[in-house]
């Protein structure tokens, strides 16, 4: 009886919603390699610990609700208004707080796919009706622009964008995004752009927006710690929007949304650290080249697609298998790699996996070597 009380009383959206699946469950697995999630392959900056244990004692207090050193943190970093600012229990937190700010029951929103799930199941939690622009293999997963213009009208309420792609590794030219920008702003469109997974891109300054908001009205750029300086187990993400979006954005978001130890070492990983994202780009940049050069001498049974940003996706209907079996196949050489069914067709054929220190790509080579060779033997 309660039961169907509360299947009665529940919000529609929710009856039938699956939640999104992600990479990095590395917590279920015992002496894996993690090469799932996209984050900084040379791991957190050495002060790590001595940030987190300096701040353990601001723990009896309660954090700023407003995050006001960490926004000044950012201001400073970025040159950008801290009105232009807000904060997140991560990047995720975000994208949910954006769609239950700006999406109504029967909006249209349009995203790009495959793409990261967060935006159509925020979006959906909302009531938004999702419009799929469909990112094609035959145009190297990238996003066909004139597509997407012919779908923008006044009656779409938001697109979501996310450079680089999650999971294609594809980064879009500042200059396309930009006239997306300006084509929404003209038809009364939101633009969310993701760049969670910019900083790791060799020259990502010329390729963010970030400094855009001031001239766009109708564009917010989300960014976020959890890749920059792997520490997806501390929860920062942060958006800079105009300041209309981020008035709003503030005054629905949830109180002390950010820890006080997430704060404080926030603002000082921004502050003090990033030269250990420059270092990180160095060893992506050079052992990108080296992966690729290894993939291309197993092309018989995979596709590799030379990548924009610090991971692969990598076709591999030639094997025989799914992307699910493939995941299984590569635990048994103790590496984890991202099973990347949930993301929709054709993304049960690939696979994606972060790039890593060289030891680690080394030892993920040789595991794909090993799967080919089995798999071969298998097939005879």
């Amino acid at each position: 009886m309660i039961e169907m009380i509360i299947r009665r009383i529940v919000r529609r959206e929710i009856l039938n919603m699956h939640r999104p699946q992600h990479g990095g469950d590395i917590w279920q697995y015992d002496n894996i390699e993690d090469f799932s999630s996209n984050i900084n392959p040379l791991g957190p900056p050495a002060e790590i610990k001595e940030f987190v244990l300096n701040a353990i004692d601001k723990l009896q207090y309660y954090p700023d609700d407003s995050a006001t050193r960490l926004k000044e943190t950012i201001s400073n970093r970025f040159d950008i208004p801290t009105d232009l600012i807000t904060v997140g229990s991560g990047s995720v937190e975000l994208i949910r707080l954006f769609s239950e700010v700006f999406i109504d029951r029967g909006d249209k929103v349009l995203i790009p796919q495959p793409t990261f799930e967060e935006y159509a199941f925020s979006s959906k939690l909302m009531g938004g009706r999702i419009i799929r622009i469909p990112l094609n293999e035959s145009e190297n997963f990238r996003i066909n622009f004139e597509l997407l213009f012919e779908k923008i009208t006044p009656s779409i309420r938001a697109v979501f964008i996310c450079n680089p792609n999650n999971p294609t590794s594809r980064v879009e030219p500042k200059k396309k995004i930009l006239e997306l920008v300006e084509e929404c702003e003209r038809e009364g469109v939101l633009v969310f752009l993701d760049e969670a997974l910019i900083d790791l891109v060799e020259g990502s300054e010329r390729l963010s927006c970030l400094k855009e908001v001031e001239s766009h009205e109708n564009l917010f750029v989300l960014r976020s710690l959890t890749k920059a300086f792997a520490i997806p187990g501390l929860r920062v993400g942060y958006g800079i929007g105009s300041r209309e979006i981020i008035k709003f954005m503030e005054n629905a978001r949830l109180s002390w949304n950010v820890g006080q130890i997430e704060q404080i070492v926030a603002a000082r990983l921004i502050d003090e650290c990033y030269e250990h994202i420059k270092n990180a780009i160095r060893v992506i940049t050079s052992e990108k080249r080296r992966i690729f050069g290894e993939l291309l001498a197993m092309r018989k049974h995979i596709t590799a697609y030379y990548p924009d940003a610090n991971f692969f996706f990598v076709n591999i209907a030639g094997l025989g298998i799914k992307s699910r079996e493939f995941k299984h196949l590569m635990l048994r050489y103790n590496i984890l790699v991202r099973d990347c069914t949930s993301f929709g067709p054709p993304c049960e054929n690939y696979t994606r996996f972060s790039i890593k220190t060289a030891k680690s790509n080394t030892k993920l080579v040789k595991a794909l070597r090993s799967i080919i060779t089995e798999l071969n033997s298998r097939h005879r």
